[in-house]
């Protein structure tokens, strides 16, 4: 993948651009007990007593790469065949008796949590290729879940009951409902609950709805005979697009109120003037709050299992890679996830959370050039990095003095106006040389990377420290948003403009 040094066994600093960045997270179990594991993402296992060929005491060890900065850390591209893909998480399993490598007699439950779900999301397994790198093959349709049941419910009751007069982007008949329950009395659901079921009846006690009612002109209509589920789960699936970063990362905030509606900004006050001005700010993305259980919920639930034919695992209390005392320190970066992609291993190694890029909505084939400016004559590896997306792209042919990234109909699916990198990296002499660019997506576009000298222990303390020349290489944390306010009215707390 990376040819940046000969590997020396004084350095006490894992490779950059290797697993060797991640956690390894090792669980001494039993093979003649069920087991359940968390991991430090938040993913779980459910392993079948006897699931092992050998006896007694098994060593599984986990990495896992969910974060943007974690699969760049780890040189792990996301691409099938050539084929780029957007990551939805990574993760490695493998186990051993005594140093021994062990064989699985039955599949093991795997859970991969997530911030949103994504329908298009599909596994696929990972081959390392000759070049040291990995290929993701054989992609399968993750299992049905209560969660992902959940949001095909919710979308099939949205598209019947709510489309007609919403769209939840932008305002159509009603408001749009993008981050509606991040607005004034929305933020409780039982509201919610309430308006939904009768109206004209919440209108009459709450000046936020009769603003609204003004505003649009109609008032809503009543569903008293839809249920507290189906409510839960058309507010579940409009929270998970609102969350997807497609949608998340360049939506705009549709404010949905008058000037003389609540203030969203200020619970406090009853009353705000009208708004004068637009400003982009950054806020922190909310963690989701589902109305389904999980395994990680507090509220007491009813007891539930995991069928494996005609046996089952129960949902006990997992046991957790953070109180695990073999675990290897190493680099993790911490995501808070909620959503589950559910799939059966049946081999060891690496598999992936994945969806093609080409095709999704917002995309189009880029010819992207890069042109790298150096001083000697390095063989160097050029890559795509787009950290919203969680795509690293290899570049995989070069035009004259110039790279290329030749994936797909001579181009590279690509969404547009996306924040994306480029890294160039080589080594020659024992010494390490890299180039690194900050770049938004257009239609075709040569980007410009001067190479410099560098060291594996700066490197690997960047990613680590997830800043390379002054650029963030983790940016999963704030969603842009426009806002419109008063002039003279500070912006609201926890924003960067």
């Amino acid at each position: 993948m990376f040819f940046l040094l000969s590997c020396s066994n004084k350095s006490s600093l894992p490779r950059p651009f290797s697993s060797d960045m991640l956690a390894s997270q090792e669980f001494f179990i039993n093979n003649g007990s069920d087991t359940l594991i968390e991991t430090l993402h938040g993913s779980v296992i459910r392993i079948k007593e006897g699931s092992f060929n050998i006896s007694g005491t098994i060593k599984l060890q986990i990495k896992e790469a969910f974060t943007a900065a974690e699969i760049l850390a780890s040189g792990l591209t996301t691409e099938s065949n050539g084929r780029p893909l957007r990551s939805g998480g990574m993760i490695y399993i493998n186990a051993t008796a005594a140093g021994e490598a062990v064989e699985l007699l039955k599949p093991i439950k795997v859970s991969i949590p997530n911030q949103y779900y994504d329908s298009a999301m599909q596994i696929f397994k990972g081959v390392e290729t000759d070049s040291s790198g990995i290929n993701w093959i054989d992609p399968i349709s993750p299992d049905n879940t209560e969660q992902s049941n959940q949001w095909r419910s919710g979308k099939d009751l949205f598209m019947s009951k709510c489309a007609s007069c919403h769209n939840i982007f932008k305002n159509s008949t009603g408001p749009a409902l993008k981050d509606v329950e991040l607005r004034g009395p929305w933020t409780d659901r039982n509201n919610l609950y309430s308006y939904i079921h009768n109206p004209p009846a919440f209108i009459a006690k709450n000046s936020y709805s009769q603003a609204l009612k003004n505003q649009y002109g109609s008032m809503m209509s009543s569903f008293p005979d839809i249920t507290i589920r189906d409510i839960d789960a058309i507010l579940d699936y409009i929270k998970n697009e609102s969350n997807k970063p497609e949608n998340a990362t360049d939506a705009l905030l549709n404010l949905d109120i008058p000037a003389d509606s609540v203030n969203i900004f200020d619970k406090t006050t009853e009353m705000f003037k009208r708004p004068c001005k637009d400003d982009t700010i950054y806020q922190p993305i909310p963690k989701p709050k589902q109305s389904f259980f999980n395994v990680e919920s507090e509220i007491e639930q009813p007891a539930m299992s995991e069928s494996f034919g005609n046996d089952t695992i129960p949902q006990n209390n997992p046991v957790k890679a953070s109180d695990m005392e073999s675990l290897r320190g190493g680099f993790t970066d911490r995501l808070s996830t909620n959503g589950m992609y559910d799939f059966e291993i049946k081999t060891f190694g690496w598999y992936n959370v994945d969806a093609f890029v080409e095709g999704y909505d917002g995309t189009s084939n880029v010819k992207l050039y890069v042109q790298l400016q150096m001083e000697l004559d390095i063989s160097m590896h050029v890559y795509l990095f787009c950290p919203d997306k969680k795509l690293l792209s290899v570049m995989n042919e070069k035009r004259g003095d110039q790279y290329y990234f030749n994936k797909i109909n001579d181009g590279i699916p690509l969404f547009m106006t996306d924040r994306a990198v480029v890294f160039a990296f080589g080594s020659k002499d024992k010494k390490i040389y890299y180039g690194i660019n900050e770049f938004s997506v257009q239609g075709e576009q040569t980007i410009s990377v001067r190479v410099k000298e560098s060291s594996v222990e700066e490197i690997t303390q960047a990613l680590f420290s997830k800043q390379l020349d002054g650029i963030d290489l983790g940016i999963e944390k704030k969603v842009r948003k426009i806002i419109k306010h008063q002039c003279d009215d500070p912006l609201p707390a926890d924003t960067l403009q």
